[in-house]
């Protein structure tokens, strides 16, 4: 075979295995960030140094008070050419 075309396959397998990983880590990444945001939940609920029942209480209370979900404005792109 053509040794450009050995050398551009050799790249592109080499390109796939460094994607792959970078995938594999940022699963991991993503999933240690949501333990750790999950840790620091847990840390401000003991925090708040309330029984079970008061919790519960208190975070039925906080559902209904849902805020709407921020309006994006429309805005134009430019690009810097």
């Amino acid at each position: 075979m053509n040794p450009k075309y050995q050398k551009v396959c050799a790249e592109i397998a080499k390109t796939e295995k460094k994607i792959e990983d970078l995938q594999a880590q940022l699963k991991e990444l993503n999933t240690k960030k949501t333990e750790l945001e999950n840790l620091e939940i847990i840390n401000t609920v003991r925090a708040m140094v309330m029984d079970k029942d008061q919790i519960m209480a208190f975070l039925s209370t906080m559902k209904p008070a849902k805020a709407d979900a921020p309006k994006i404005m429309d805005m134009e792109v430019s690009e810097n050419d």
